[in-house]
């Protein structure tokens, strides 16, 4: 028999997967109940509205892109650490063209009804948009230049996975991200 605490982690790791598979707005408490295997009534134990697992999603989707990005950290090179994220991207495209991204998608579906979690899912995208610019200031850029080379290596990233998911083609996230890292390369 699952530790009770077991119960939290299911219906977060429920809740991120059927957020990122069909949208927060077509998720209900009892979609997650059932997939994670909790009883309904259990899951206002932890989360009191839909909006707190939702919030506890978001930090989920944070902590596990800071990570990520103490993985990357572990490059000695700021180059080698953005070619680390690109490489990422492909290594996870099976799942992006299917589903999307999973911050992204949040991110647009929670701008068309603004609440207090637009501005927490946002924010995800500007923790990474700050790593990534980052990286371009540790490779001696200046601060303009690195925040547009930030801006422009994020925005490649996320449309070449909006346009895998919207042709439902692999090839695309692979070879927009392979031009990403060519311009990174010449930089």
């Amino acid at each position: 028999m699952p530790r009770v605490s077991d119960k939290r982690e299911r219906l977060l790791a429920a809740a991120k997967t059927l957020i990122h598979h069909q949208g927060f707005n077509q998720t209900t408490l009892a979609d997650i109940a059932r997939e994670s295997k909790v009883p309904l009534g259990n899951v206002y134990y932890y989360f009191k509205t839909k909006e707190d697992i939702a919030a506890a999603v978001i930090q989920e989707r944070t902590d596990d892109w800071l990570a990520h990005a103490r993985l990357w950290e572990q490059y000695p090179n700021p180059r080698k650490r953005l070619f680390a994220f690109l490489d990422h991207v492909v290594e996870i495209s099976e799942m992006l063209i299917v589903h999307g991204c999973p911050v992204g998608s949040l991110c647009q579906e929670l701008d068309k009804h603004p609440s207090s979690l637009t501005e927490k899912a946002n924010n995800i995208l500007k923790i990474q948009l700050d790593w990534v610019t980052e990286q371009f200031r540790l490779m001696n850029f200046s601060e303009e230049a690195a925040q547009e080379y930030g801006t422009q290596l994020m925005t490649g990233y996320q449309g070449s996975v909006l346009m895998g998911n919207a042709l439902n083609d692999i090839e695309v996230i692979v070879v927009q991200v392979s031009r990403l890292k060519a311009w990174l390369d010449s930089l």
